[in-house]
């Protein structure tokens, strides 16, 4: 008892400090990439109230339900704005739940594996970057992992009730994420079982009987949670409305076009290193070893981890339709396998272990070149923020010694060498990230300083807005996210130039510059530019027309 206590302590420890970090210097700044759509989405819903779907310029939005924009929308109340905190801070959260639940589930098998198996899912980029921007895809990182917990701490204490919470976690999984949410947690509930205990015939009937058992019940929820999505899009924009959640949730995910099957095993040499190539090779060096898992149980739970963070890597792989960040529900898993694997796996294993101690031991000083790269090539844009060179390169340099250090005493004990190095090395890649790289994104897309100089003019001589050949769902969204007011804009195709000399006089329009051309024979071919500067990093024109 005193055991669990001690280890449910260092599990909210873990919880805190990975909120921190998450957090830190987040407050008002301007989202950036995809989080612009979610900051109007959450704009809109704090000036109008809850909906059932997102909502754009007034419009249920498709793709999501309104769960996760609900989430925000709490914690915007709670602030008094619907800044980027409140935006962010459900993802943080989840993020930093998935730390805390892993470590929760190896601690028992051995605390040096958990340490190294949280340190390695935080030292992913991708993980890291998308834990402190809004998504969605890590909220389901922590209800597979959630899952997995349960069955696992249910087999282990003998509890029938704990198998049976995953299916209300697959009704939260729809509806935070729709079908794809559904089905990566159904997926590593049955990738669980199928790993389950084999040697007897009734062993093996047990097991067909749980995987098809919640395969069913998975798909009753799916077909359930269906239902009801499509009911409450009726009632949001009525049949219309129905055929677009369908086109963006199913179909348009399982289209011919899109990225090639290997997409993803690209990304894991980047974005997801060195965690997947870390425990690739880790399964592949335990594949004899795969019939051993009923004698001994922590290889059991690398397996059935691995076969689940696999699961999801080559289920995902198989649609066209890809992004770099849905297969983040795997890392936790695979990052508890290549920790396992650089800790207890003998043989070739070990020039692998070497070469990521030799990348971690070295990851400070490498951060000094990496910050006079990134000062020469931003300083010249104008993207380089206000830091000071000299307070960072001691901080990399004291990390660099300590690491030095923790080299030299830690001769007897690869396995705290290995924890301490990894430490360090986070603390390197997330200083570089806060100090450096996140406000030189804000200074290179900036959209602030381009809508207030727009909306200044436009107050003076109020007109319609109007975006030519601008996306609805890209450069659009990005000028709205800063207004504190509904707009209506209006939208001209850049095939149906014609249509701007039917807008009304005094009509303030917005064209690329590299649109330009597209101007011929219209209205504003021969106008002179009212304002002109750049939004989100793109040069654009602003006409009054006349």
């Amino acid at each position: 008892m005193v055991r669990e206590t001690r280890f449910g302590i260092e599990s909210w420890g873990i919880y805190l400090a990975a909120l921190l970090l998450f957090t830190f210097g987040i407050w008002d700044q301007q989202p950036q990439g995809f989080d612009g759509r979610w900051a109007l989405f959450l704009q809109e819903m704090f000036r109008h109230g809850p909906s059932l779907f997102p909502t754009t310029y007034g419009q249920p939005y498709p793709d999501y339900p309104g769960t996760a924009t609900y989430f925000s929308y709490l914690f915007a109340q709670l602030f008094g704005a619907p800044n980027h905190l409140a935006n962010i801070l459900p993802t943080a959260l989840a993020s930093a739940g998935v730390l805390a639940l892993l470590y929760r589930l190896l601690a028992p098998m051995g605390r040096t594996w958990a340490l190294l198996a949280v340190l390695l899912t935080a030292l992913t980029s991708q993980l890291l970057d998308k834990s402190r921007s809004v998504c969605l895809d890590q909220m389901i990182s922590l209800l597979c992992l959630g899952a997995f917990y349960l069955l696992h701490s249910g087999e282990q204490r003998g509890s029938r009730l704990r198998p049976l919470l995953v299916l209300p976690l697959f009704a939260l999984a729809f509806a935070i994420r729709g079908p794809l949410g559904l089905v990566e947690v159904c997926g590593v509930v049955c990738t669980y079982w199928l790993l389950g205990d084999s040697r007897t015939q009734e062993a093996r009937r047990t097991l067909f009987k749980r995987v098809l058992g919640y395969g069913c019940g998975g798909l009753l929820v799916l077909a359930g949670c269906w239902w009801l999505l499509m009911q409450l899009a009726h009632v949001s924009g009525g049949e219309a409305f129905v055929h677009q959640v369908y086109n963006m949730q199913v179909s348009g995910r399982l289209d011919e076009s899109g990225e090639p099957f290997y997409f993803y095993f690209q990304l894991a040499l980047y974005r997801y290193f060195p965690v997947v190539p870390l425990a690739l090779v880790t399964l592949w060096m335990l594949r004899s070893q795969v019939f051993r898992r009923h004698v001994d149980p922590q290889l059991r739970l690398v397996l059935r981890l691995g076969a689940c963070g696999l699961m999801i890597l080559l289920g995902l792989s198989v649609p066209h339709f890809k992004r770099a960040y849905y297969i983040l529900p795997m890392v936790p898993m695979f990052a508890a396998v290549a920790a396992y694997g650089l800790l207890m796996v003998r043989g070739r294993m070990s020039k692998v272990r070497s070469a990521y101690l030799w990348l971690v031991g070295v990851l400070p000083g490498l951060c000094i070149l990496v910050l006079f790269v990134l000062k020469h090539s931003w300083h010249k844009h104008g993207y380089w923020p206000p830091v000071s060179m000299p307070l960072l390169i001691c901080i990399f340099v004291v990390l660099q010694l300590l690491a030095l250090y923790c080299w030299r005493h830690t001769r007897g004990s690869f396995g705290r060498r290995l924890v301490l190095l990894s430490a360090l090395a986070l603390a390197a890649q997330w200083t570089l990230l806060v100090a450096v790289v996140d406000p030189a994104k804000d200074r290179q897309f900036d959209t602030q300083g381009f809508v207030h100089d727009v909306e200044q003019l436009r107050a003076a001589e109020h007109g319609p807005l109007v975006f030519f050949n601008l996306g609805q769902d890209t450069w659009a969204v990005r000028y709205m996210m800063n207004l504190d007011y509904d707009e209506q804009p209006l939208f001209v195709r850049g095939d149906a130039p014609g249509e701007l000399d039917a807008l009304p006089h005094g009509s303030w329009v917005i064209v690329a510059r590299k649109d330009r051309e597209k101007l011929r024979g219209t209205s504003l071919e021969n106008q002179q530019t009212v304002y002109e500067g750049r939004l989100n990093d793109n040069p654009c024109l602003v006409f009054q027309l006349r």
